[in-house]
């Protein structure tokens, strides 16, 4: 099973797995050109889950230059033409066994060599790029959304064939009847559709000390759970369980669409989000009418905060700092996991009596302070109100 973070390679890898492929045959295995024209078969691509896949045999060639492979056209009549007429953008795929060549510079021998070449109307001349191969008795040449490599390396990009790569479903052509009559054979040539393995969010789990700052009054925690989930390829939530600020438990709140970056030395990951509300989850039923909190509402944050440190296997949180503030009811929290807000002066779970005078939420005085909320009155005649676990 795929572990989150498998992890810091996981966390910033956005490429797709694929689980499983299917193919539809364009020609018939083994199909032998022979000098002659190929029809244009209509194909619908998607390039995001698709790529066109031809395995040729080209010791068939005769030792004629710029034979005729196949092309692939947004035109049926244009798929074999030179010129496109007909508003369409073509690429073309010939061949060379063994033969001078005519070029810009003059004659050229040619060995075993691929032109492919691209055209469309309105264009005076072709973008060619060329590429030699070493066993012509298995050539693969794929059309992917990168472009067209052959026995795998990308010869021509799919930024400069623009007309036939358009998002979504591209209606295409796929023939050969321009150029010098070719002689190559086809042992397959397929649509392969590769089909996106089903995601299955994977979370991980810690608990660590926090602090919250609600209504004036400083609040830690021992222990407080935050998970870290991945919900999507590449997408990931936290999820702090049952927040709490002072005696109040809200329920759990959620931030979505976090991206992560590692950091190349520490391995520390960076997590940022676009988003600028959480969703609540599990409300407290206690508080939830009072505090207009319902399942699924959502709560603004502001000034999000947030890196993970791994541990050595990658595979659980070493340490996970998170930083936040929401604002309920007028009053705002400002919600720290990871670390304990210091204690000192009148927050402290000691006061000097010398210093303070104690009393009870009933104005009864103490000698100490005691469980539960505590009213301070300082020397300085200031009074605040202490809480003590």
């Amino acid at each position: 099973m795929k572990k989150i973070l498998s992890l810091i390679a996981m966390l910033v890898m956005t490429a797709t797995a694929f689980a499983e492929t299917t193919s539809e045959k364009i020609v018939e295995d083994n199909y032998a050109l022979a000098g002659n024209v190929l029809s244009p078969k209509a194909v619908t691509v998607n390039w995001d889950t698709q790529k066109l896949v031809a395995v040729l045999d080209m010791t068939t060639c005769s030792a004629t230059e710029n034979e005729r492979v196949f092309s692939v056209s947004n035109n049926k009549t244009d798929v074999a033409n030179w010129e496109q007429t007909n508003g369409g953008s073509t690429v073309h795929l010939f061949y060379t066994k063994n033969a001078q060549v005519w070029t810009g510079t003059g004659m050229e021998l040619y060995h075993q060599k691929f032109a492919v070449q691209y055209r469309y109307q309105g264009d005076a001349s072709a973008t060619s790029h060329y590429k030699e191969v070493t066993d012509p008795s298995t050539v693969t040449v794929v059309m992917d959304k990168t472009g067209i490599s052959i026995d795998g390396e990308l010869v021509f990009p799919a930024a400069e064939m623009p007309n036939l790569y358009g998002e979504g479903e591209n209606q295409l052509y796929f023939g050969a009847g321009c150029g010098t009559p070719g002689y190559a054979t086809y042992k397959s040539v397929e649509l392969v559709t590769e089909k996106a393995e089903t995601f299955s969010p994977v979370t991980l789990s810690t608990t660590d000390v926090a602090n919250a700052v609600y209504n004036g009054t400083t609040t830690n925690y021992d222990a407080k759970t935050v998970e870290f989930v991945q919900y999507e390829e590449g997408k990931y939530k936290l999820v702090w369980k049952t927040l709490e600020a002072g005696s109040t438990i809200f329920g759990d709140y959620t931030i979505k669409n976090i991206t992560v970056a590692e950091d190349a030395d520490t391995h520390v990951l960076t997590l940022t989000t676009t988003d600028t509300e959480g969703t609540w989850s599990n409300v407290n039923p206690a508080y939830g009418f009072v505090f207009g909190l319902a399942e699924g509402t959502k709560t603004a944050f502001t000034g999000f905060e947030g890196t993970c440190k791994l541990n050595e296997t990658k595979d659980a949180i070493e340490k996970l700092k998170l930083k936040f503030n929401i604002s309920i009811l007028g009053y705002e929290a400002n919600l720290v996991f990871g670390e304990k807000a210091p204690e000192t002066g009148i927050n402290a779970t000691t006061v000097a009596e010398s210093a303070a005078t104690l009393f009870t939420v009933d104005g009864v005085k103490l000698s100490k302070l005691q469980k539960g909320l505590n009213i301070v009155r300082s020397a300085d005649g200031k009074v605040k109100k202490l809480l003590v676990k």
